[in-house]
């Protein structure tokens, strides 16, 4: 495949989302086009993909790309992979991350032709943010179409916030139940440990790394598998000790 992104047309019920043609990591060889239900940009973050791989081919490199649009229920399967611990990176709830929104790719950074450094800097200068600064470690290959207006955003209200905010914008309302569900239980979650620890806790309704660490922490005080997995053994303890339910 042409190491290009080109833009094919708007989406029927998004606003302002894009279908986009771009090589993506999966089949039998790198380039195929990324799988369909994949390939979504708002618009104005796939008019800048254009442009940067305009710039890197033109240097003599390319990209892959692994992820890009996901829906809710894609969302979801990823967030529970990391919940029980089958994905060691961490992957928000639905409705809390900015693939949701059409604003997000994962490249493989470990196959660029010009190297991952060169690409970043390509990246960043056509608007992409790269959310770790790491060039190898975990996240290194996602990076957010932000602008200015959703960088402030983020800067008053949060990550959470922003994708969330950045979902509603497209209209992509799916999961907003659920999301609001999942939110109030790792709350408790949260609460209850802060409470049995003794310690401070985010109380924002992530299970982020933090979180994950309390529960190992709680489960090595108690006897537990200490996995970071929150199961029902470790919310029954739990529940068990402060005496009230989830």
């Amino acid at each position: 495949m042409e190491m290009v992104c080109r833009i094919l047309g708007p989406h029927a019920h998004f606003i302002d989302v894009v279908h986009v043609r771009v090589p993506g990591i999966y089949g039998p060889a790198k380039g195929r086009p990324l799988p369909a239900r994949m390939a979504l940009l708002v618009r104005p973050a796939a008019t800048a993909l254009e442009k940067v791989y305009g710039e890197i081919a033109g240097n003599g490199g390319h990209v892959y790309i692994s992820d890009m649009f996901r829906s809710t229920v894609d969302q979801q399967r990823a967030y529970q992979d990391y919940m029980i611990g089958r994905k060691p990176a961490y992957s928000p709830p639905p409705c809390a991350s900015v693939h949701e929104a059409a604003r997000a790719i994962d490249i493989d950074p470990f196959d660029t032709g010009i190297g991952h450094r060169r690409v970043r800097e390509i990246l960043r200068r056509h608007g992409w943010t790269n959310i770790v600064e790491s060039l190898c470690g975990p996240e290194c290959w996602h990076y957010e179409f932000r602008q200015h207006t959703w960088q402030e955003y983020h800067n008053r209200h949060g990550y959470q916030a922003m994708a969330h905010a950045m979902k509603l914008a497209i209209g992509n309302t799916a999961g907003l139940v659920t999301a609001q569900t999942q939110q109030a239980a790792i709350a408790w979650l949260q609460e209850a440990l802060a409470e049995i620890l003794g310690r401070k806790l985010p109380i924002d309704g992530v299970f982020g790394p933090q979180t994950r660490e309390a529960v190992r922490e709680f489960q090595r005080q108690y006897g537990l598998q200490a996995d970071g997995v929150a199961g029902p053994i470790t919310r029954n303890k739990i529940s068990t000790l402060i005496g009230k339910d989830l």
